[in-house]
């Protein structure tokens, strides 16, 4: 038939006006199924959504702050003091994630410009833009924004700027999760514990460095003298004997003995040139007590996977050793039982067998202790004892007391530390926490900006070596060889 035009009208395709509807409403179906699963994966915490993706793992939770975060059972509220829009990227990130673990952990900014009466109830001190004060309803705790980003300097970098006038760029540290987990942990505990660095002996102070790192513990450092006391005071959680130069008195010997006996912690570190059994009896008797006697002298390792090598000569008296089962207290407290310890001018420890001693740090059993520490000649000679020795024990009482012994001063020092990239000052804070009764070692969780120290037994030295001087350059050349005779039969 056809219309006033005289053109044929064109029969209607029934079968594609169905097929458009079928496309037509899968489309408007499949979008609204988008629709609700974004609104569904937008009420999702941040940490199921985002990933990290940064280099050095920024906002990557460890095991020790979710452990911290599944005590908390109390409302905990974190202010992050800025312009609202202005809050630092990394830092909002953090506190999303921290609400996502805990709902009851929560946070909200406040402009201290416009409410300039907020921070007088927390502190007297002026707050950098991003800072956070951290409250519960037992305490706060203010963490300035330069305690989360800190650039450290080098003696280098002192040097060039003191005689050269070079301005040091210095290495960025981020230390934003190990702030504020110890924020939320001295927030919410019932009790903060106290750490009495004992004094009178000549002992040597603990450096700022390790003093922070205590006090990231939320452990309590105070000096301590028993010369003018009885007893040692209740407060007192464990007593830190840091490298004495003198021996104790009787009378103190006494004390710490009952202090053991109440339930107390001490940690006692020497070292071979400093200790002695004979020149300090006193000290020597507490140990004794504790189960444990030393072995005077210098311990000198033959294993060459366990010593560390320099650049210019093996070292074999500054000891790797060997540390006992993670699964031992205080070692269990480490999240990285794969590190290294540095124990350098260490004398051994043997126990005495009158109580339980658990190995902390121990040589192998090729290693002897040298007597005569006026030659300089890393040689066994006769009378030199052989055979595996501790350079870091603990031992209990019956009541709970606990006594730790290193042997080596490279434990409490910053630069054995950095030698091992922390690992002398992680196994130092898990006896910490230990003593003190912390369930989580929280000042391992900082995370350096840098290419970390890399440690070389001898043995991985020499190995390294011949890889690079000989096996690589060999490899060249024989490749090398090989294509040009190709070429040349061509």
């Amino acid at each position: 038939m056809n219309n006033e035009t005289g053109k044929p009208k064109k029969a209607v395709n029934k079968k594609a006006l169905k097929i458009g509807s079928i496309s037509i409403t899968t489309t408007a179906v499949v979008i609204a199924i988008f629709i609700v699963v974004n609104l569904l994966v937008g009420e999702l915490p941040s940490t199921a959504t985002k990933y990290d993706l940064s280099a050095r793992e920024l906002f990557t939770i460890s095991v020790e702050t979710k452990v911290v975060l599944s005590r908390v059972h109390e409302d905990v509220h974190i202010y992050l003091l800025t312009q609202r829009g202005n809050e630092d990227p990394t830092i909002r990130e953090m506190l999303e994630r921290y609400h996502a673990l805990n709902s009851r952990v929560t946070w909200t900014t406040v402009d201290p410009v416009t409410n300039p009466a907020f921070l007088e109830q927390y502190t007297t001190e002026t707050l950098s833009d991003n800072s956070l004060v951290v409250e519960s309803a037992r305490r706060s705790y203010v963490v300035d924004y330069y305690e989360i980003f800190q650039t450290e300097y080098t003696e280098e970098d002192y040097y060039y700027y003191y005689y050269y006038g070079q301005i040091p760029q210095g290495t960025p540290y981020y230390y934003g999760e190990l702030q504020l987990t110890t924020a939320v942990d001295y927030v919410t505990r019932d009790d903060l514990p106290v750490l009495g660095t004992l004094e009178g002996h000549g002992e040597t102070a603990l450096s700022e460095n390790y003093a922070s790192l205590i006090g990231d513990e939320n452990v309590e450092i105070r000096s301590l003298t028993l010369l003018n006391v009885d007893a040692v005071p209740d407060n007192v959680t464990s007593i830190l004997i840091n490298i004495p130069t003198s021996d104790i008195s009787a009378a103190e010997e006494t004390m710490l003995a009952d202090y053991l006996d109440r339930g107390g912690s001490v940690i006692l570190v020497t070292g071979a040139v400093s200790w002695s059994e004979s020149a300090m009896p006193n000290l020597a008797a507490l140990a004794a007590k504790m189960g444990m006697e030393s072995v005077d002298g210098l311990v000198v390792e033959t294993d060459r996977n366990r010593y560390m090598s320099t650049p210019f000569s093996a070292t074999p008296h500054y000891l790797l050793p060997a540390l006992g089962s993670t699964d031992t207290e205080p070692l269990s407290l480490l999240s990285n039982p794969n590190l290294y310890v540095l124990a350098n001018a260490a004398h051994g420890i043997v126990s005495n067998g009158t109580m339980s001693v658990s190995p902390l740090l121990s040589s192998s059993a090729g290693a002897f202790v040298k007597t005569d520490l006026t030659n300089s000649d890393f040689s066994k000679s006769d009378g030199d004892i052989e055979g595996l020795v501790y350079v870091g024990a603990a031992s209990e009482t019956d009541a709970g007391g606990r006594f730790v012994w290193f042997s080596s001063p490279g434990l409490t020092d910053d630069a054995a530390n950095s030698y091992v990239s922390g690992g002398n000052s992680a196994v130092f804070l898990s006896v910490i926490d230990w003593m003190n009764g912390n369930k989580t070692n929280f000042a391992i969780l900082g995370k350096l900006m840098q290419v970390e120290a890399l440690t070389l037994t001898e043995a991985q030295s020499g190995f390294w070596s011949a890889v690079v001087a000989i096996v690589i350059p060999v490899a060249v050349l024989a490749v090398g060889f090989v294509i040009w005779f190709r070429r040349r039969r061509k």
